[in-house]
């Protein structure tokens, strides 16, 4: 059964590692993937628990790096130079934290499922990859945890926009009855429903509610689920790898570390979490967070956040069925 390692003080990192083979990371160049903020957002990773797992990586001789890629949407992370920029802003340097910080915005092309996932340069010819994941809520996924920090986060500009598109609402008017239950989920407002359906695209996020509401089958996806084709994507970006996953559960906010009014905060601070299977540390930590708050992230954010991690336990990503060990 998959080990998940549960700390609350970041000082017990060595004892959770010691669980794992670290060892075998020596020699290796290693991405650290993770998410260093977007502009005006308090609730991102901080350097300081950074630089303690370059400290332990760069105690087995291994050769770490920090890694991300740019994003879909103009803003401070839009290119490489501006995001290099806000992760100098954010105190991710060389100097405070250890190692280089490399930013991607090319892909090697992976085929998950049938479809085709450009998987960032250095993350696909990495074999050995850490990654470093700030749980919290997300508008779109209910949450985001580690499935998501490389379906999305792995992935080139390109890839991002495509599985966003691929997963807005198609409407059959035939099979429409007009009950409205669409237009009472959507977390959006994107849906309206009196005589006729109206919905507008700009106002979609493409969360799949209305799809899953939908009583008369009127609604399908352009192509697929969202949190499906994270779930793919994910997979592109993690097959054939040796990952650990360190997933940090505090400041868990109801949007995303993308968002700069990503508050409020929803849940107490739980801990940490590390293990070597990303669904297991996912539900593990959708688990502990429930424990506190029920159901939090689908009160908050209308979207279950379970969809993904069923989605890739499917598809062979990992296991949902996972032992907790507390240290």
């Amino acid at each position: 059964m998959t080990q998940v390692v549960f700390f609350t003080d970041f000082a017990a990192l060595p004892k959770a590692l010691s669980f794992f083979p670290l060892k075998g990371f020596t020699g290796k160049k290693v991405p650290v993937k993770l998410h260093m903020g977007e502009k005006g957002n308090p609730y991102f990773v901080k350097p300081e628990l950074v630089k303690g797992v370059i400290t332990e990586l760069l105690q087995v001789r291994a050769k770490p790096f920090l890694l991300d890629t740019t994003v879909a949407y103009h803003g401070s992370r839009y290119t490489k130079t501006e995001y290099l920029n806000l992760a100098k802003l954010h105190g991710f340097t060389r100097k405070n934290i250890g190692c280089n910080v490399v930013i991607d915005d090319k892909g090697i092309s992976t085929i998950i499922e049938g479809r085709t996932y450009e998987v960032a340069e250095h993350l696909k010819n990495a074999t050995h990859v850490f990654t470093i994941t700030h749980v919290k809520g997300h508008i779109q996924t209910g949450m985001g945890g580690a499935i998501k920090n490389f379906g999305m986060g792995g992935v080139t500009r390109e890839t991002k926009i495509r599985i966003h598109d691929s997963s807005y609402p198609v409407y059959q008017k035939d099979a429409c009855t007009f009950c409205g239950v669409c237009a009472e989920v959507c977390p959006f407002h994107a849906i309206t429903v009196n005589d006729e359906w109206v919905y507008s695209e700009d106002k979609c996020f493409g969360c799949g509610a209305c799809v899953d509401a939908c009583p008369s089958k009127a609604l399908t996806f352009q192509d697929a689920d969202l949190q499906y084709l994270l779930a793919c994507s994910a997979t592109a970006c993690l097959q054939g790898k040796i990952v650990l996953y360190l997933s940090e559960l505090k400041r868990i906010a109801k949007g995303c570390d993308c968002d700069p009014n990503a508050g409020p905060i929803i849940c107490p601070d739980i801990g940490y979490l590390l293990s070597d299977d990303p669904v297991a540390i996912d539900k593990a930590s959708l688990d502990l967070i429930h424990k506190v708050k029920e159901n939090v992230f689908y009160k908050v954010n209308k979207i279950d956040p379970l969809k993904q991690i069923t989605y890739a336990e499917q598809i062979g990503l990992g296991s949902s069925t996972y032992e907790l060990i507390k240290i």
